[in-house]
């Protein structure tokens, strides 16, 4: 048996590990180019490599930035637990695809709107992921009842 008959739901499982990868990456990316953008350096050997006086603040942007990367380091732990724990319960594909698929949405659009500042969208999209990770921890449950 290979892990794919055993685990069918791994392809979707790995595509939503490295599309949420991907998404934080950029988020990092973005928030280092914004912080130069701004010349704003709170880290003092951050403020001495970029010959700058050390500032007292970062940048709103800056700021939002880490606020989206805190979120994520805060959110998506539980998601990729849950995921994988519903991946090795032998989750169907088709269902798993639904999941991560849709959470992997929800986060990205997130992370817009997050940027963009725009509530109560920012809210709504969080909750929604929720309701997702809670949809795959009640499936879970029940697979772990029938094995």
């Amino acid at each position: 048996m290979t892990s794919l008959e055993a685990f069918p739901a791994l392809p979707a499982f790995a595509i939503a590990l490295v599309a949420l990868f991907a998404k934080t990456t950029f988020t990092s990316v973005l928030q280092v180019i914004s912080r130069v953008r701004a010349g704003v350096f709170p880290i003092p050997e951050d403020a001495r490599l970029m010959r700058k006086p050390p500032a007292e603040a970062e940048a709103d942007f800056v700021r939002r930035c880490a606020n989206i990367w805190r979120n994520d380091t805060e959110n998506l732990p539980l998601f990729l637990a849950l995921g994988l724990t519903y991946t090795l319960l032998g989750a169907p594909a088709g269902a798993a695809q639904v999941y991560f698929g849709a959470y992997v949405a929800l986060r990205y659009t997130h992370t817009v709107v997050f940027l963009l500042g725009l509530q109560p969208w920012r809210a709504l999209f969080y909750l929604a992921g929720m309701a997702v990770c809670w949809a795959i921890a009640v499936e879970s449950a029940l697979l772990a009842q029938i094995r």
